[in-house]
């Protein structure tokens, strides 16, 4: 690997410019193999650079703030209004099909992360689902008392910058379950995305921004809870210095005294992000808290432990691969006779959405808080 001029490096350096790195290899290599550490040691090396060219790259090299993602989300949803104006509600297949800079623009917008707005929309959503009327119902107020639990919630940037919504009904479920959730200033990006498009030097920064929010407040065996496996991933496996105190939301959630959950006659297909099921070996968990909501049925699909094809970055650098990946993961799921896609990530969330508009546009997708918040603090009309 110290010859960069060697036939080795190049099939090498060639392999890492191809892989997603989704970790499957990782969950099935018997010898338990650590590809992370293989791949952070091509980086350093130069095999695998992660450079994402022209205005895709441009872009997505400016997008580690909730400020910048917030305008973006707000001109891809403009975009997509116009759109549906123009092209009718079966856009995304109409852009895909005229191939070219419009179907890569098409697959840009479409893979862009959305979540309703607003609960009235959730509840819409949802009851038209279930077939019927639901109305909100108040929150408990769970007692102060000094064992309750304390927790730090990270914002990061995804989640905050794109699915905010979602953000505020994890947070509205923490509190019921009895938690104070605290948040660092000056907490930013995890630094995935600059690691993923060949920025190791924001990265480091990034890093070092974070450690000093929020090392003040990991204290006492407080958790710092992610929403987005990604992040979670990254923060807790970055090998220039993780946060071992990183917990996924599901994982967190699955460990808490939820509010009383609503019955739902529901047929749910859960997909796992591929940094919470081989990068972290989470898998059981929402699968749990999916089964304590009374009626509702989880569907398991077949080739579960496949990528969807988002990887971050590597989605707009290699478009095509990524949407064949996004309409065969699209058709397993729909394949299952699901009612609702539930998934934990925000990359998963827009790039099987993608998918899903190309194959079967009847099917939506919900981040899991979202469902969970619909079966605790609603009830039917």
């Amino acid at each position: 690997m110290a010859d960069s001029h060697s036939e080795i490096f190049r099939s090498y350096a060639d392999a890492f410019a191809h892989c997603i790195g989704c970790r499957a290899c990782e969950s099935a290599c018997p010898s338990g193999v650590p590809f992370h550490l293989l791949e952070h040691g091509s980086r350093l090396s130069g095999a695998d650079s992660r450079t994402v060219g022209g205005p895709t790259g441009l872009v997505l090299r400016h997008l580690d703030s909730p400020f910048l993602l917030r305008a973006l989300a707000r001109a891809g949803q403009g975009a997509r209004v116009v759109l549906r104006g123009l092209l009718g509600a079966r856009w995304r297949p109409k852009l895909e099909d005229a191939g070219g800079w419009r179907a890569r623009w098409g697959g840009l917008l479409g893979t862009m992360p959305v979540s309703p707005g607003d609960d009235q929309a959730l509840c819409g959503l949802l009851d038209d689902l279930l077939g019927e009327k639901s109305v909100p119902r108040e929150p408990p107020i769970p007692c102060p008392k000094a064992g309750m639990r304390e927790l730090i919630l990270f914002r990061g940037c995804a989640n905050e910058g794109l699915l905010p919504e979602s953000t505020r009904r994890l947070e509205a479920l923490l509190r019921a379950a009895g938690c104070r959730i605290s948040s660092a200033r000056g907490q930013e990006c995890c630094g995935a995305l600059a690691a993923h498009t060949g920025r190791p030097g924001r990265a480091a920064t990034l890093r070092r921004h974070n450690r000093q929010a929020l090392t003040p407040l990991l204290t006492r065996g407080r958790p710092l809870v992610v929403e987005a496996a990604g992040c979670g991933h990254h923060l807790q496996k970055d090998e220039g210095g993780g946060f071992a105190e990183a917990v996924d939301a599901a994982v967190l959630l699955d460990d808490l005294d939820l509010p009383p959950l609503r019955a739902l006659e529901l047929t749910v297909v859960y997909h796992d992000p591929c940094h919470a099921r081989h990068g972290q070996g989470i898998g059981t968990e929402p699968r749990r808290l999916l089964a304590r909501i009374p009626g509702l049925t989880l569907r398991e699909p077949h080739e579960a432990e496949m990528c969807c094809g988002s990887g971050g970055a590597w989605g707009p650098e290699h478009p095509e691969l990524s949407r064949r990946l996004a309409r065969r993961k699209a058709r397993n799921l729909a394949a299952t006779g699901a009612d609702l896609v539930v998934t934990a990530n925000p990359g998963c969330l827009g790039q099987i959405a993608d998918g899903l508009a190309l194959e079967v546009p009847r099917l939506p997708i919900l981040p899991l808080t979202d469902l969970l918040w619909y079966a605790a603090f609603t009830c039917s009309a």
